[in-house]
C-alpha cells in the first residue's frame, strides 16, 4: 500500500532544505510504499544520520510500527532477532541482537539506543553508533567486527577480532 503522498511530499522538501541532492530528490515520488522508503533510508542512511532525517519525532509519528519489518525501529524492544542483514535502532530501542555462521551485516545505532549484540562463527559486521548510544559485544570464534562510535556513543566489548575507532565529531 502506498504511502501518503503528504508524507512523501513532507519528506522531499525536508530533504531538499537540508541539501539532498537531485538525484535522491527524484526518488522521493508519489505511490512509494513503506518497504521501498524503508529501503531509501537505509541506502541513504549517511545522509539521513548526518542530517537528522527526517528528525526522531517525524519517525515516530510517521513511522513507528510500520517500519520494522524492513529493519528500521523506533523506540522498540528487540529479542532474539539472528543475522539481519541491516537494521537501524532509533530513539529509545533496547535490542538482543545474535549474529553467527557466514552473515555479513550492518548495523546503525543512535539517539539513547541500546544493544546487546553477539556474534559467532564467522560473522562479520560493521556497527556505527551515534549520539549517546551504547553497545555491549561479545564476539566468539573467527568473526570479525568494525565498530564505529560518534558523538558520546560507547561500546563495552569482550572477544577477539573486534577493532573499535572512536571519532571525535557528532557524525560522519
Amino acid at each position: 500500500m502506498a504511502m501518503d503522498n503528504n508524507i512523501i511530499q513532507e519528506l522531499k522538501k525536508d530533504g531538499i532544505n537540508k541539501g539532498l541532492c537531485r538525484l535522491w530528490q527524484m526518488k522521493l515520488k508519489s505511490g512509494l510504499d513503506i518497504e521501498a522508503l524503508s529501503k531509501l533510508f537505509i541506502q541513504g542512511i549517511d545522509f539521513c544520520i548526518s542530517e537528522d532525517y527526517p528528525t526522531i519525532d517525524y519517525l515516530r509519528t510517521h513511522f513507528k510500527g510500520r517500519c520494522e519489518p524492513y529493519g528500521i525501529y523506533i523506540d522498540d524492544t528487540i529479542q532474539g532477532l539472528t543475522n539481519i542483514p541491516d537494521i537501524a535502532l532509533n530513539g529509545s530501542c533496547k535490542a538482543d541482537l545474535n549474529y553467527t555462521g557466514y552473515s555479513v551485516s550492518r548495523i546503525y545505532i543512535r539517539h539513547q539506543s541500546e544493544a546487546n549484540i553477539n556474534v559467532s562463527g564467522h560473522a562479520i559486521l560493521t556497527i556505527d553508533a551515534f549520539d549517546n548510544a551504547n553497545i555491549k559485544l561479545h564476539a566468539n570464534g573467527n568473526s570479525k567486527i568494525l565498530v564505529y562510535l560518534y558523538g558520546k556513543a560507547k561500546c563495552i566489548n569482550s572477544g577477539k577480532r573486534i577493532l573499535i575507532k572512536k571519532y571525535n565529531k557528532k557524525t560522519y
